[in-house]
């Protein structure tokens, strides 16, 4: 009777290597275009190496499937990991070797029931190498369950780990305004000096803006995308491809164009402006799915990267994007109300909105509420621009008034702070020099020291404080500049939008003589 091994070593095996790199990868984030992550170069190497020193594996046919990209916490969202299944269900595979556990797979459970279950059902051997592992020796009791199971534990708690340890980085790169992902954005390129900076990229840069400026002057979305596409600009996928990217992207090998989705995804993206806007999604668990977080959480830094459009003209085209949607949708927002009974007005065809309960009651109050809607809504423009233009006037004396009251700003105290530290050092070595050269007594030298030590101290804790004092004067200067922004938008329109609807106006009380009223919602009331 044969024992297992010598079984193993008469059988004709059909061998998959199985490679895997995960996507956070310095080399591979590093440099996209890449052909391959020098991780995987390594692994392919040794598994040839331990097929190579074994004579049972002479002459068998070896096949490659690697994931260079793809984390090891899910099993069904690798491809090539998919097609190996495949193969050994088909009995296409009987031999499959790894580098090691995590390369397989990082959820202990799942990779249980693949080592217990599955592959010696489908009589497939299972060999990792830097775990000394086989199926073949199973029975000779070489390696055993649980030691298997407590290193994919050990495998598992890394992950989990390592997933923490990321998260936290990507939390400090987003609030020091570093750009983390493997592709520039469209209209930009990595800086050669720090791949964490965005660096202009003129011609994509150009085509951004013409997307911008069409969508300000009212264009759809699906005729811009139409419009680049008839004169043969790429869309970035196509673009990224066309340079040497090889990366999985979903429609790989089929050509990509411009969609109307796409040239939303620009549209919405404020990273145009100069302004660094990260950390929007989040994994809902360890190795789960990206779910949105919520404004609050986002982290925003300003003035990361040179702008392609300014602020202005973003929240122009955000809002002419809002418009169309509504527009789409049929759901513009009614501001308008009956200032007898309170009821929302209705909008007739013929461009004049009226109480309806004049319709059911014909002594009603209502019947004398009806007013021309482009007139309304031309009034309700000027009144939002007044208060625009009343926005920005006091705010401008705001900064005024401050920059008087204070002749010595934050930022000149801590450069004054900074130069008395170096001229304190400078003292204190020239000091020293004297005292190393027998120049100055110990007493008196010590004396000195500690003086040194003590006005050194005061002096850095004033520049903490002057640090931390600047940092909170940033952060509320960052919401006043965004609504003198918002409101310099505001005055460069030429109708009413439903961005003004949903940021200012409550609603539009319509009295009988067209007189109006509006609520608004910020403090105070306008009548007209």
């Amino acid at each position: 009777m044969y024992a297992a091994g010598s079984i193993a070593a008469k059988q004709e095996y059909v061998i998959c290597l199985y490679i895997r790199l995960s996507i956070e990868d310095d080399d591979v984030s590093g440099n996209p275009f890449k052909k391959e992550s020098g991780s995987i170069t390594t692994q392919r190497a040794l598994l040839y190496d331990y097929i190579k020193n074994r004579k049972e594996f002479d002459g068998c046919k070896v096949i490659e499937k690697c994931d260079d990209g793809f984390s090891g916490t899910h099993f069904d969202n690798r491809p090539k990991f998919t097609e190996m299944i495949e193969l050994a269900k088909k009995g296409k595979v009987n031999c499959i070797i790894v580098k090691d556990f995590s390369r397989f797979g990082r959820d202990y459970v799942e990779l249980g029931n693949y080592l217990e279950q599955l592959f010696p059902f489908m009589g497939v051997r299972f060999i990792s190498v830097n775990d000394n592992y086989d199926s073949a020796e199973l029975a000779d009791g070489t390696t055993g369950g649980l030691d298997v199971a407590f290193k994919n534990l050990i495998y598992d708690y890394y992950s989990r780990e390592m997933s923490k340890k990321q998260r936290i980085a990507w939390q400090r790169m987003a609030e020091q305004g570093q750009y983390n992902s493997n592709c520039a954005l469209y209209g930009y390129r990595k800086s050669e000096e720090d791949k964490h900076k965005l660096v202009i990229e003129p011609e994509e840069a150009a085509v951004v803006k013409e997307i911008f400026d069409m969508k300000i002057a009212g264009t759809g979305t699906t005729l811009i995308a139409k419009a680049l596409n008839d004169r043969g600009i790429p869309c970035p996928s196509e673009l990224y491809r066309s340079r040497g990217d090889t990366r999985q992207w979903k429609n790989r090998g089929k050509p990509c164009y411009w969609t109307a989705g796409k040239i939303e995804a620009i549209i919405r993206d404020e990273k145009y402006t100069g302004t660094m806007v990260q950390l929007k999604t989040k994994l809902d668990s360890v190795g789960g799915k990206q779910v949105s977080r919520p404004k609050e959480e986002w982290v925003r830094v300003e003035n990361t990267h040179e702008p392609v459009i300014t602020y202005p003209q973003y929240i122009r085209a955000v809002s002419s994007l809002k418009q169309q949607k509504a527009a789409e949708s049929r759901k513009m927002k009614n501001i308008y109300y009956c200032g007898c009974c309170g009821r929302a007005l209705f909008n007739a065809h013929y461009g004049t909105i009226f109480c309806k309960q004049r319709s059911f009651k014909t002594d009603s109050d209502c019947r004398d509420i009806e007013i021309n809607k482009h007139d309304a809504d031309m009034a309700v423009l000027a009144s939002v621009k007044r208060e625009a233009e009343i926005f920005l006037d006091h705010d401008k004396l705001s900064r005024q008034a401050i920059k008087r009251n204070s002749p010595l700003s934050v930022s000149d105290r801590i450069n004054a702070t900074m130069r008395s530290i170096e001229a304190a050092q400078k003292s204190w070595i020239a000091l020293y020099d004297k005292y190393a050269d027998g120049k100055l007594e110990r007493e008196f030298f010590l004396n000195e020291k500690k003086q040194y030590d003590a006005d050194m101290e005061k002096m850095e804790e004033e520049l903490a404080a002057l640090r931390q004092a600047q940092e909170e004067e940033e952060t509320e200067q960052q919401g006043p500049e965004r609504k003198a922004n918002q409101a310099m938008a505001f005055l460069e329109e030429e109708e009413l939008t439903e961005d003004m609807k949903e940021k200012l106006i409550e609603k539009v009380i319509v009295y009988p003589g067209d007189r109006i009223e509006i609520v608004w919602k910020f403090e105070g009331r306008l009548n007209n």
